[in-house]
């Protein structure tokens, strides 16, 4: 391949997830109509790239591969629903339950990306109008639905930047370290800014 392609970079949840979200999303074109991204699989997204030719990013793979080897595997659960609001637009998604210990793992996956921060989800509907958040929303808004899953690997999809296959498909997937306690990685990674913190501060005393 020589020409630009479009990479995402993605957290995929296992296929239990996917089918339900794949049954909401159908569920909701029955209320709204066809709509952006309903066909779409599950996933978390960490970051797009776009435009990329592949002699660029080739040569980032092994790095990455190297850094993913400092973070665990981690745990996630979704629970219930929530939205974007887009102004003119909004967007719904399962909310995943968010911890001071997820947290700093996600800070760390960002960090090989120089990603900034945001709130990991699995979108439902994407960007769909005002209206039909509307007619949607009331369907989600007390929807019940707690599920815990785990990611071992990160997914980087691909797609030709023109053409007529607009549909990603696997380029690479990288696992996470095993061997790492989730645990105990996120509690040290905690404790490490505490404990710089608490020295600058001794530092600034001393001075006095």
């Amino acid at each position: 391949m020589t020409g630009y392609q479009n990479y995402l970079i993605i957290l995929a949840p296992p296929a239990e997830v996917s089918q339900q979200v794949k049954k909401l999303k159908l569920s909701s074109a029955a209320v709204i109509g066809e709509y952006e991204g309903l066909f779409s699989k599950a996933h978390i997204t960490v970051q797009p790239w776009m435009r990329k030719k592949p002699v660029w990013v080739g040569p980032l793979i092994p790095k990455l591969e190297r850094d993913l080897q400092n973070l665990p595997p981690i745990t996630l659960t979704i629970d219930g629903f929530d939205y974007f609001d887009q102004q003119e637009t909004a967007s719904i998604y399962a909310k995943l339950v968010s911890t001071p210990l997820t947290k700093v793992w996600f800070k760390t996956l960002r960090r090989y990306f120089n990603t900034p921060p945001f709130e990991p989800h699995i979108t439902i509907a994407r960007s769909i109008s005002k209206d039909n958040f509307n007619k949607l929303w009331p369907h989600f808004k007390n929807k019940q639905w707690r599920h815990e899953f785990k990611v071992d690997q990160l997914t980087i999809l691909r797609r030709e930047h023109i053409g007529y296959d607009k549909s990603y498909k696997i380029y690479k997937e990288m696992p996470f370290n095993q061997h790492i306690n989730f645990d105990d990685f996120a509690n040290l990674k905690l404790k490490t800014p505490l404990l710089t913190i608490n020295k600058s501060n001794t530092q600034q005393f001393s001075l006095f």
